[in-house]
């Protein structure tokens, strides 16, 4: 099977090469959580990301291990992204059909494979340098960020963080490359696949689990 993947941002923070699934990609932003939404000002946002990327750069361009590679981008990811969210939305209409201890499982392993698509992307990102552009409204009350990223003897890809302030600080929500949203394209993914597989969420954990297992 074959994975279309983004040519996505500075250092693959998240990639669409979570499992190994045949994509359809589409277009839409994810919506905010419900809870109160805190102000920040464009300077502000845009000074946050770019201390976000400069730090992952930070990560990429560096001489030190993969496993120390991995842990630091591990903390950027708690940090800043907000991946249980991710992982929810990712479960689509399955996440209110799972168990409370599929629930729990699954987040344990979405996280393990996020941090693995990362790392194991990590080359591709060699060099790679960044410009933080414009803020913009984005769909559910988020703000979205462009950037232009760009990388040795490569084009220059543009990409849209989508920036969710609803719980307070700034955290990730998705990230929009190429025309299409992370979050919506790995949503179709799993849910697709769960609906070929007798609708069943453990078949996605036991793909999932098996994708961690085959994981130098």
């Amino acid at each position: 099977m074959k994975t279309k993947s983004y040519l996505l941002i500075s250092m693959a923070l998240l990639s669409s090469n979570f499992v190994t699934y045949n994509t359809n990609f589409s277009s839409a932003l994810f919506p905010a959580a419900q809870a109160q939404t805190v102000s920040y000002t464009d300077a502000q946002l845009q000074k946050w990301l770019e201390n976000i990327g400069d730090r992952m750069v930070s990560v990429v361009n560096s001489n030190v291990s993969k496993q120390e590679q991995k842990n630091s981008f591990l903390e950027i990811l708690n940090q800043y992204v907000d991946v249980d969210t991710i992982g929810r939305f990712c479960l689509g209409r399955f996440w209110r059909i799972a168990t409370p201890d599929q629930q729990k499982h699954y987040l344990q392993l979405f996280h393990s494979v996020l941090i693995n698509a990362i790392t194991d992307r990590l080359g591709e990102y060699k060099g790679v340098s960044f410009q933080i552009g414009k803020v913009s409204p984005a769909e559910g009350n988020n703000r979205s960020i462009e950037t232009i990223i760009r990388r040795p003897k490569q084009p220059d890809v543009t990409v849209q963080w989508i920036i969710s302030t609803s719980n307070g600080a700034p955290r990730i929500v998705d990230i929009v490359g190429e025309n299409a949203s992370l979050v919506v394209t790995q949503r179709d993914d799993y849910t697709s696949f769960i609906a070929r597989n007798g609708n069943k969420v453990e078949a996605l954990l036991s793909a999932l689990e098996r994708q961690i297992a085959r994981h130098p």
